[in-house]
């Protein structure tokens, strides 16, 4: 009797180990965003443009979906492109995949985002505070200095 009764509470525990461990194994795991060489180029009339690269490590792709800064009143995503001799901005509303196990560039030329009406006290080398706001990770936040061209990048052998 007694043996039947550690035989049930053995397969109880067994079968709640594992209906915890299904549970826990299908849940989604939250990618993981890396931002790096990110700059800001300010232009006297209070607009500019915020530059960077952007890592997803994770199995798992996400998405920018906006951004915003307490220094601009508005920052939007968009892509610079060219249509033969005409260059165009477009504003990017559904945000920027970022694969997983990949990463994207924001560069001038290509995908930027764009501030509007920025606070006039900035001075080259100052930092703005930029918050990303992704799909999956949440909000990253960010401190681009502002230059007037991009930095030089180190590349290492």
């Amino acid at each position: 009797m007694q043996s039947k009764m550690f035989y049930q509470k053995v397969v109880k525990y067994f079968l709640l180990f594992i209906i915890i461990f299904l549970t826990i194994s299908s849940l989604p795991i939250k990618a993981e965003i890396i931002i790096e060489n990110e700059w800001a180029r300010v232009m006297p009339n209070g607009s500019g443009a915020v530059y960077m690269k952007i890592l997803n490590s994770s199995d798992l792709e996400d998405k920018l979906i906006s951004a915003s800064s307490d220094k601009a009143k508005m920052v939007m995503i968009h892509r610079s492109v060219r249509d033969g001799d005409i260059s165009k901005m477009i504003h990017i509303h559904d945000g920027i995949e970022i694969p997983g196990n990949s990463s994207i560039s924001l560069k001038p030329g290509d995908y930027h985002l764009m501030l509007m009406n920025i606070d006039n006290t900035f001075s080259l080398g100052d930092k703005i505070n930029i918050k990303l706001n992704f799909e999956k990770q949440g909000i990253v936040e960010i401190f681009p200095i502002t230059k007037l061209r991009p930095p030089m990048m180190h590349k290492h052998e």
